[in-house]
């Protein structure tokens, strides 16, 4: 009998639209690249339901990526559905699926549960992000009392999914490939923010927290690094405390400034009040730098982590760490990408 070559499929909402896209989603870019560099012999297929806007099959890193153009229009919703599975039935047909890979729970578990009950396929579910905490998820109910292997980012993570959901969960944090970050330079930045400027990641507290800190450190340079629907707001708030000489938001940038950036930052303010995981956490520490974060995601207090449960607390260790002369800055590796691919292929293998 002859033997077929293994298909991983990996099912996502968004995938960047070319090798030179750096910003959408680096912790699954780094996996699906390890997945590739070590396993050249078999075919790996990404399917992203809504981003990039596009019909076009292209090819990334050496994999094949069919965007179904969903747009994130509610209207075209159900046409994208039909439209997953209908390729997903035709793929399976001409290059037997081996594992189904989806992430968040959304559209893609959902598609992915359907057609590993229909072929019985195995279906691993890794959780992103809020759909851990969610009220209105209602692609949970599919999933429970499955055989999808469910898989969540953190301690913290696993313990609200299951809390808020009462779903087991396999812990993989993500990890990071070390290679593409800059040598460690001196402090040109003193605190850095980085992150979608939204509602969770709580950058009206990080103002504020500036504000007070400017008082002692008039000369301090702030760099808040991301985009999103509080920028206006943050902007206002930002001339309104007369900080406009003191913060700068950059707007979006590509990850190799990014980690430019940070190799030269002292102090990584995060006051997000949710996090699944915290890629920024595990890039900072790797560039050298102190945190002062909320108790979230992989957030664990040592050395060169201050975990806050308030603004004043936050304040508090922001002045000491910059009251301190600048020592040499020294890379802490949490979890390396090698042990994230070994964990997601033990459990493909299960």
């Amino acid at each position: 009998m002859k033997k077929t070559t293994p298909h991983y499929i990996f099912l996502t909402p968004g995938f960047p639209e070319s090798e030179k896209d750096s910003t959408t989603i680096p912790a699954l870019q780094v996996y699906l690249k390890s997945v590739r560099q070590s396993l050249p012999e078999i075919n790996i297929t990404v399917i992203s339901f809504q981003f990039p806007f596009s019909n076009e099959a292209y090819n990334w890193n050496g994999m094949q990526v069919i965007p179904l153009n969903g747009r994130n229009q509610r209207l075209k919703k159900f046409w994208v559905w039909n439209k997953a599975r209908k390729t997903l039935e035709k793929i399976h047909q001409k290059y037997p699926i081996t594992i189904l890979h989806s992430f968040w729970i959304g559209e893609c578990s959902f598609i992915g549960q359907k057609i590993s009950i229909k072929y019985d396929i195995p279906h691993v579910v890794t959780v992103m992000g809020q759909d851990a905490i969610s009220r209105n998820n209602l692609y949970v109910k599919k999933l429970r009392n499955s055989k999808a292997k469910i898989v969540t980012l953190s301690k913290n993570h696993s313990n609200i999914l299951l809390k808020n959901r009462n779903l087991n969960s396999v812990i993989i944090p993500w990890g990071l490939d070390t290679s593409i970050f800059p040598k460690l330079q001196q402090n040109k930045i003193n605190i850095l923010g980085v992150g979608s400027l939204n509602a969770v990641k709580n950058y009206t507290a990080f103002i504020t927290i500036i504000a007070q800190l400017a008082k002692k450190y008039p000369n301090l340079k702030v760099e808040i690094i991301g985009n999103g629907k509080k920028q206006k707001e943050l902007s206002i708030l930002i001339s309104k405390l007369q900080l406009d000489h003191i913060i700068s938001l950059t707007g979006i940038l590509p990850r190799k400034k990014v980690l430019q950036k940070m190799s030269q930052s002292k102090i990584l303010l995060h006051t997000s009040t949710y996090e699944s995981y915290g890629y920024i956490f595990a890039e900072a520490l790797y560039s050298g730098m102190h945190i002062v974060s909320h108790l979230v995601g992989i957030a664990e207090k040592n050395k060169h982590w201050n975990i806050c449960k308030s603004s004043e607390d936050m304040i508090l260790a922001c002045d000491i760490l910059l009251s301190n002369l600048d020592q040499e800055k020294k890379r802490t590796l949490i979890y390396p990408s090698e042990e994230t691919l070994e964990s997601y292929l033990k459990l493909y293998n299960a």
